[in-house]
């Protein structure tokens, strides 16, 4: 299903994908990911194997942004969240430090979790990730979104802002990365 910019004069278009055609774009929204996130090429490969493991997740919902010649030039998607997956299972442990395990269930419990989101550098600054986010979100099942995003002043983070993201958890380094996040959530 296909679903226009806001701005008719744009040349790209965001179309909500089922498990199979985002499987499929997977090469293609990985490198995204690495040109956007400035990861190296083994951290790509490594990705490519964990969104292939997402498609198959309960709620999945897939969006790809494409431009006038039908190359993709952004995605976003994700899940509904559950225990015994590694994001969910890390967090709650966190926010149930941090706010107390009753408000983490709030959170948790029914939440929808935005896995990625990466628009091609190229074509930042053009509307294109507030639109795959919104699109992401309104096939989003469950009372919450999270995600979780670097813990600094950026376009992502003011992005999230704006569409009603609060931060559930600053400062927080997941197992295993040096890097700083905020875990953020939306009520649905």
């Amino acid at each position: 299903m296909s679903e226009q910019p806001r701005d008719a004069t744009s040349d790209w278009h965001v179309d909500i994908v089922g498990p199979e055609a985002f499987a499929d774009s997977i090469l293609v929204t990985a490198t995204i990911y690495g040109e956007a996130m400035q990861r190296p090429p083994e951290l790509v490969v490594q990705r490519r194997e964990i969104m292939g493991s997402h498609v198959h997740r309960a709620g999945f919902v897939g969006v790809l942004a494409r431009d006038a010649a039908d190359a993709v030039i952004g995605f976003g998607y994700g899940y509904h969240g559950r225990p015994g997956d590694w994001w969910h299972d890390v967090v709650a442990r966190a926010l149930s430090r941090q706010v107390g395990r009753r408000e983490a269930r709030a959170w948790l419990d029914d939440s929808f979790e935005l896995a990625e989101l990466h628009v091609h550098p190229s074509r930042h600054g053009e509307g294109i990730g507030r639109r795959v986010l919104e699109s992401v979100l309104s096939h989003a099942q469950g009372a919450t979104a999270v995600l979780s995003t670097h813990d600094r002043d950026s376009p992502a983070r003011h992005l999230y802002m704006s569409e009603g993201f609060v931060d559930l958890l600053t400062g927080f380094v997941f197992p295993g990365s040096s890097e700083v996040y905020v875990v953020m959530g939306k009520r649905l």
